[in-house]
């Protein structure tokens, strides 16, 4: 073993690290086959969710990030629900955090019996009412872009969020719930009522009761025709080979690139109208060393430029050409 007083403080670091991820990569959990339909695994792929439901040991494994952030996420979650039982004390409108982590099961129609299944993070009671509370600690990139419930809908990686409360809703008959969503300040808590989300909610169920069908009958629901799904789903390439057309592909499941990459789409043609006119301005107002334009003040200074000039022969003798020296990105929407 190295000593410490013959390292840098960069190989330090390294090491800790190292040994960190190792940690993290020990820490295994196998899955097992599940009787029902988890409540926060509602997919747009059905295949995916029969899948989870009967091989879910055949996920590709979490690297260590992504299990750093995982258990971030249920420290956070957990911390949350002790905040609010603080808050509780002495609050306006007085209310109390009770029956967490409450088992609860939908049952399907017909005689299929439970087909989605759960476990309630809490309640809030206030007077008479008592409404399920689903905690969230996902990404801040993708918190800050939400502002109300709908909006959980338009990201794959908080759609299952909001099914899964209303799961909720609908299995105890409550009309209202909240989603308690951790950010970088306050926590933002959204009510959600179950009367204007019914039609999710009879989307989800109808999935999960076709799902319960496959399973039973020992076959799998057809590919998904989302080639953008099928590479983000765990199974692809594993229990799951879709005939998708496609170059060999590296397959990134990081929610948080994913939401920096629909920030730069969506701002993509601003960014580039703005590019355009600084690329303008600045050739209309070369040379300009003080100047005032409407509400704006202009001022240039010169400065030097060097170059070599070198004759061609010279040039070509110091040439030297890196197949791989230049990496161009091309980011297509799918």
């Amino acid at each position: 073993m190295t000593t410490a007083a013959a390292l840098r403080p960069d190989e330090i670091a390294a090491g800790i690290l190292r040994s960190y991820e190792r940690w993290l990569l020990r820490d295994e959990y196998t899955a097992t086959p599940r009787a029902t339909v988890w409540a926060s695994a509602r997919r747009e792929c059905e295949r995916r969710m029969a899948l989870e439901r009967t091989v879910p040991d055949q996920q590709l494994p979490f690297d260590a990030n992504a299990k750093a952030r995982l258990r971030r996420g249920a420290d956070r979650e957990r911390d949350l629900l002790i905040d609010f039982a603080r808050v509780s004390r002495d609050a306006d409108p007085p209310f109390e955090v009770v029956g967490q982590q409450e088992r609860f099961a939908l049952r399907g129609r017909g005689d299929r019996g439970e087909v989605i299944s759960g476990r309630v993070d809490a309640r809030l009671r206030v007077g008479d009412i008592s409404a399920p509370i689903e905690v969230k600690a996902w990404s801040p990139y993708i918190v800050d872009r939400i502002e109300r419930f709908e909006d959980l809908f338009a990201n794959p990686w908080t759609r299952s969020g909001g099914y899964q409360l209303l799961s909720y809703l609908w299995g105890s008959a409550t009309p209202f719930g909240f989603l308690l969503l951790d950010r970088s300040g306050l926590p933002l808590l959204l009510p959600v009522e179950l009367d204007a989300n019914l039609d999710r909610m009879e989307d989800f169920l109808a999935r999960a009761e076709r799902v319960h069908d496959h399973v039973a009958a020992g076959t799998l629901p057809p590919f998904h025709d989302d080639a953008a799904e099928c590479k983000r789903c765990p199974f692809y390439g594993t229990a799951c080979h879709p005939p998708v057309a496609a170059t060999p592909t590296e397959i990134l499941v990081d929610p948080i690139l994913e939401a920096n990459l629909e920030r730069w789409h969506a701002t993509k043609a601003a960014g580039r109208e703005w590019a355009d006119l600084d690329a303008l301005i600045k050739r209309q107002l070369r040379g300009v060393e003080s100047g005032i334009v409407g509400h704006f003040a202009i001022a240039g200074t010169w400065g030097k430029s060097t170059r070599v000039d070198l004759p061609a022969d010279v040039r070509k003798h110091y040439t030297v050409t890196d197949p791989r020296g230049r990496f161009t990105l091309e980011i297509t929407r799918l």
